[in-house]
C-alpha cells in the first residue's frame, strides 16, 4: 500500500528563485545543507540535534530544514556563508 504524501514533502521538490540561494527548495535534506555549507552531512546531523543549526523539522522520520531559517542564520554570520572558504562548521 502506496503511502500518502505530505504536502511538506512535496514542496521540498519544488524550486523558489529567491535572493542568496537561487536554487535552494522551501525544504532542504540534510546532505543538501551540508554540500551548501560545505560540511559533512554527519556534522549537520550533530549540529541539528544539538539545536545549533535552525530550521531543523521533521516529516515523520524523515530531518528537513526550512530554507529561509538557515539563509537567515547565514546571513547573520554563525556558519560561513556559501562559496566561501571554510571547513568543517
Amino acid at each position: 500500500m502506496p503511502r500518502p504524501q505530505i504536502a511538506a514533502e512535496t514542496s521540498a521538490v519544488s524550486h523558489v528563485t529567491k535572493g542568496a540561494a537561487p536554487d535552494l527548495p522551501d525544504l532542504l535534506t540534510p546532505a543538501e545543507v551540508a554540500r551548501w555549507l560545505k560540511t559533512s552531512v554527519k556534522a549537520i546531523y550533530a549540529k541539528a540535534e544539538r539545536g545549533t543549526l535552525p530550521g531543523a523539522t521533521r516529516l515523520g522520520r524523515r530531518l528537513y530544514f526550512v530554507r529561509d531559517e538557515l539563509l537567515r542564520y547565514v546571513e547573520q554570520g554563525r556558519v560561513p556563508h556559501p562559496g566561501g572558504t571554510g571547513g568543517d562548521t
